[in-house]
């Protein structure tokens, strides 16, 4: 009977944020998706305190975008959360963010700089549960390093560059409506 009655109030509090297993694993692409949740939800307080993760992971927004740690912070703040900061400090050279959407049918492409021997990453997720969105990833000769569908919660490409150079990050929506992502540059 108690089992029975857990079961019961579990379905009808329903979760409050995503399941920790429809989230990406990144730490940067997570903290991204959690934020954009707590800022729907109105919860302030979280969203304060996913900005300051965002901070103390040391991701800063890529050229021309929102910086959303500063943003959802301001967003709190005027709401009236305050809290003193994390007690961590930020990489010198941390991940780069961006949030991006695309119409049915478009494309993006985002040039980005490698250092050889560093390892590189690129992450992707879709916002909000965007569908038909895929990525690829092309040295400066036009070859395909990698090319995947972003189905899931995050896809990923990763590369040992060989040489300093270049690289185009394609990001396409393939769906016959828009589309939002995060993407992560380390």
């Amino acid at each position: 009977m108690i089992r029975l009655l857990l079961s019961g109030l579990l379905l009808v509090a329903g979760p409050a944020a995503p399941a920790a297993d429809m989230l990406p694993a990144d730490p940067v692409l997570r903290t991204l998706m959690e934020g954009e949740v707590a800022q729907g939800d109105g919860d302030h307080a979280a969203l304060l305190d996913t900005a300051q993760i965002l901070k103390a992971l040391g991701a800063t927004p890529a050229e021309g975008q929102d910086d959303l740690a500063a943003l959802w912070t301001q967003e709190a703040q005027d709401h009236g959360v305050t809290r003193s900061a994390l007690g961590f400090r930020g990489r010198a050279l941390g991940p780069a963010y961006r949030r991006g959407s695309l119409g049915a049918g478009d494309s993006v492409t985002v040039r980005q700089l490698f250092f050889a021997g560093q390892r590189a990453q690129i992450s992707v997720a879709p916002a909000r549960g965007a569908a038909n969105l895929s990525m690829r990833v092309q040295g400066a000769d036009g070859n395909t390093l990698c090319a995947k569908p972003i189905g899931g919660v995050q896809v990923d490409c990763a590369w040992l560059p060989l040489f300093t150079d270049r690289y185009d990050i394609v990001i396409e929506n393939g769906g016959s409506v828009p589309a939002a992502f995060y993407l992560v540059v380390r």
